[in-house]
């Protein structure tokens, strides 16, 4: 609803407007012919956050077209434009090239407009064309924070009332699943939450403050800023969080940890447009480098990875907070990446496609690319092995992350 170009855009633009989400209930695995289930907790935070747009609009008296992304989708979208009589369609890609299927399938019945609603950089406003990204984020950032140019941030928009008398989409209904007490993320999901969210970690906690220090802790509510999830469904705008960011660094402080979390956005960016020079590479065993690399691919070890049953202590808490809660920190990631990979020998596809299934965060374009990192085959061809004890010396030395995970039952889960 705020800062969504593509909304605006729609309402500005045409006196009668259908909005309409595609809703996925499965998530994309290299395992599969087909698709694999998509994990109960990244599900729920779809469907409250879709829930919660639907919400807000039935309060502007407009009824939201929810649609499966099935076999049937592009019947229903045909039989949609044409009781409609449906000439426009104006879209917020996800994620560039990944979007184009369905984009085609679209175009078949209207014309289309796409809108970046997704990035902090529009393509255009970017010192080089795609294709000439720089291959390091350092090089990347460094340009671009030379002359780095925002577009404004796009207001609500005026509604004119809409109901969908045909009947069209599906009904959704979150299920209620309940996660450990010292889980990290325990908020719902939807644009209301995001905006609290964003409004209590800059302005009400101030704990950007001191984000730099913290973000490598495990677990705890302030550690991180938790906006990851609102900005991978899009309850959040990367603009409004930069926009934020900067506000308060201009009435309250500015220091190393405010800049930081600019700096995590502008290595969000970085990814986005690397699979935007690469497109399917990105999903490839040798990665955008087309690596030469081979994997004992041990199934026996992969399912001890996959339901944290591993030789690691640290490890294990991390993947049984992922199964019961959709979430892990960043340092989580990290550590289970390179023991998947460094240690235990298996393709960093499979790390990449189990993160697919369940985090709540889930970004193509940030999964992929950051198990590619840690892999060695992405934008950064040394493979980036962690000694898995001297992590545990210097981020839980008393054990009591792993201690407080130990006895959880995934089993009812997985």
């Amino acid at each position: 609803m705020y800062d969504n170009p593509s909304l605006y855009y729609a309402y500005k633009n045409f006196d009668r407007v259908i909005p309409i989400i595609i809703y996925k209930d499965r998530a994309n695995g290299i395992e599969c012919d087909d698709r694999q289930e998509m994990g109960v907790f990244r599900k729920n935070f779809m469907t409250e956050s879709i829930l919660d747009l639907e919400f807000q609009l039935v309060k502007e008296g407009i009824d939201l077209i929810i649609l499966n992304d099935d076999i049937h989708l592009e019947d229903n979208i045909r039989e949609i434009c044409q009781t409609h009589h449906i000439h426009h369609t104006i879209t917020s890609y996800p994620r560039g090239f990944i979007a184009c299927e369905l984009l085609g399938m679209i175009s078949q019945f209207t014309s289309v407009y796409t809108c970046e609603d997704d990035s902090l950089l529009q393509i255009e406003d970017l010192p080089f064309p795609v294709h000439q990204l720089p291959d390091t984020f350092t090089n990347f950032r460094k340009k671009v924070e030379k002359s780095m140019i925002l577009r404004e941030l796009i207001p609500k928009p005026l509604f004119s009332p809409y109901t969908n008398q045909h009947g069209f989409g599906i009904k959704l209904d979150p299920v209620n699943i309940d996660r450990p007490n010292m889980a990290s993320f325990l908020l719902p999901g939807g644009e209301i939450q995001g905006l609290k969210q964003l409004n209590y970690y800059i302005w009400e906690s101030e704990s950007i403050v001191t984000y730099k220090k913290t973000r490598n802790s495990f677990f705890g509510s302030d550690f991180s800023s938790k906006f990851s999830p609102f900005l991978a469904v899009g309850n959040l705008s990367a603009n409004k969080v930069h926009a934020a960011i900067k506000e308060f660094e201009e009435m309250v402080t500015k220091n190393n940890s405010t800049y930081w979390l600019i700096f995590e956005l502008l290595w969000r960016e970085f990814f986005f447009l690397v699979s935007e020079k690469y497109r399917h590479r990105i999903f490839l065993k040798g990665g955008i480098l087309d690596k030469d690399v081979s994997y004992q691919n041990d199934m026996t070890l992969l399912k001890k990875w996959r339901t944290a049953t591993t030789d690691d202590d640290l490890v294990n808490a991390n993947m049984k907070e992922l199964i019961t809660t959709g979430y892990m920190s960043n340092r989580g990631r990290q550590i289970v990446a390179s023991y998947l990979i460094h240690d235990l020998n298996i393709d960093w596809r499979y790390g990449a496609s189990f993160f697919e299934k369940h985090l709540i965060d889930y970004d193509v374009t940030q999964n992929w690319c950051n198990w590619m990192y840690i892999a060695g085959v992405g934008n950064d061809s040394r493979p980036k092995g962690f000694d898995i004890d001297f992590q545990k010396q210097r981020y839980d030395p008393a054990s009591t992350y792993s201690t407080q995970w130990k006895n959880v039952n995934i089993k009812s889960i997985i």
